[in-house]
């Protein structure tokens, strides 16, 4: 899991959600390594709700094994189509490549759940604790922003991280503004002096300002 954290001044961090975990771990997505490269360059904490590993975790895992599922399915078509006169060796040339690609995906499930432990070793956690779980669970029953529970989860966490935590410069990241992107959820970053951003390359610009880099 990622490390945590004594409540002590910080430098600089970017705190990040689900979205950004699996950009990173899953789709590889060169600007969000660069931001990773650049937040260990500096020596900006990048700091992941613990509800976001767990989240992201999952999904990695349905993701696989939902593909792996679906090569059974197709298995299954495939000694249907077997049982017809010549198709007997069309089918086995394509059952060896399934088993390729089999074999790939078990390699790749293996790979993605390495990845994502460590980059969590890497990070720290804004745990999710009691309190933090109360305030989500009532914001998510009052129906408020970001409205969706798992989401309510990454808010609070993030509050009650930055709320034990000041930093000189404060972000938080996230590629969902659909869910993120309300006025209480600016203004609750605000009061504690922590900065929205949602576009990756504002994230490097901040950095950059930062640390007084061209």
């Amino acid at each position: 899991m990622a490390r945590r954290t004594s409540a002590k001044q910080i430098e600089a961090l970017l705190a990040v959600e689900t979205n950004f975990v699996m950009g990173v771990v899953w789709e590889e997505r060169a600007v969000l390594k660069r931001i990773v490269k650049l937040s260990r360059q500096f020596g900006v904490h990048i700091v992941v709700p613990e509800i976001a590993l767990v989240e992201a975790r999952g999904s990695l895992l349905k993701r696989i094994d939902r593909q792996l599922d679906s090569l059974q399915q197709l298995r299954f078509w495939l000694n249907d189509i077997a049982r017809g006169a010549g198709m007997g060796g069309l089918v086995k040339d394509v059952k060896r490549r399934l088993d390729a690609i089999e074999t790939k995906l078990q390699q790749h499930r293996h790979g993605v759940l390495k990845a994502l432990d460590n980059f969590a070793e890497a990070c720290l956690t804004a745990p999710l604790m009691p309190e933090v779980w109360i305030k989500a669970y009532l914001r998510w029953q009052a129906n408020l922003p970001p409205f969706k529970e798992l989401d309510c989860l990454i808010f609070e966490s993030l509050l009650n991280f930055l709320t034990r935590h000041k930093a000189q410069m404060a972000i938080f990241f996230t590629l969902d503004a659909e869910d993120f992107d309300h006025p209480e959820i600016h203004e609750a970053f605000r009061q504690r002096k922590a900065l929205m951003l949602f576009d990756p390359y504002d994230v490097i610009v901040e950095f950059r300002k930062f640390y007084g880099v061209a």
